[in-house]
């Protein structure tokens, strides 16, 4: 298991997700925690922890076993999920705000879930793509299944890839 240092050790505000009452600290730093059953990290929503993102799936795809090609398309479509969950987010630029990803291994499925603490809307059609930035159809070409939910502040991806556990 790997931790990094996250939120709370600088003093950052709490604040709340809207609507749950559940305090939120964004985090100031990329922090993982790595399991053989699975990963978790949690990054402030800034495109240049992407890199970092994607590397420690990369490495816990590569740990669980999983064939090449399966692992490039669910970087890929985690790099895409997190990038667009962190450019689309509907918050003021000086609203600080946090991405997490969990990425779980089932028998023979590996699930991705992407959330985001922003206050998501659908874009107007003329300006981007009205699945919202998640590149969804690219997603639902790599994944088997895609949803995606808003509800109580917060946008969530799943997608489910296959796998041979």
């Amino acid at each position: 298991m790997s931790t990094t240092p996250g939120a709370g050790e600088t003093g950052a505000p709490i604040t709340e997700v809207p609507g749950s009452g559940v305090p939120v600290v964004p985090p100031t730093t990329v922090s993982a925690e790595s399991t053989p059953d699975g990963l978790t990290v949690r990054m402030p929503a800034r495109v240049q922890h992407v890199v970092t993102v994607r590397n420690h799936v990369r490495v816990w795809l590569a740990d669980l076993g999983v064939a090449i090609e399966t692992a490039r398309n669910i970087v890929m479509a985690t790099d895409e999920a997190v990038t667009n969950a962190i450019e689309h987010r509907f918050r003021p630029e000086s609203e600080d705000g946090a991405v997490t990803l969990t990425v779980h291994a089932r028998a023979k499925t590996i699930v991705v879930t992407v959330a985001e603490d922003g206050s998501w809307q659908l874009p107007a059609q003329g300006n981007k793509p009205v699945d919202g930035g998640f590149n969804l159809p690219l997603l639902r070409v790599l994944a088997d299944e895609v949803q995606l939910r808003h509800a109580d502040g917060r946008s969530t991806l799943v997608a489910h890839f296959p796998h041979r556990g």
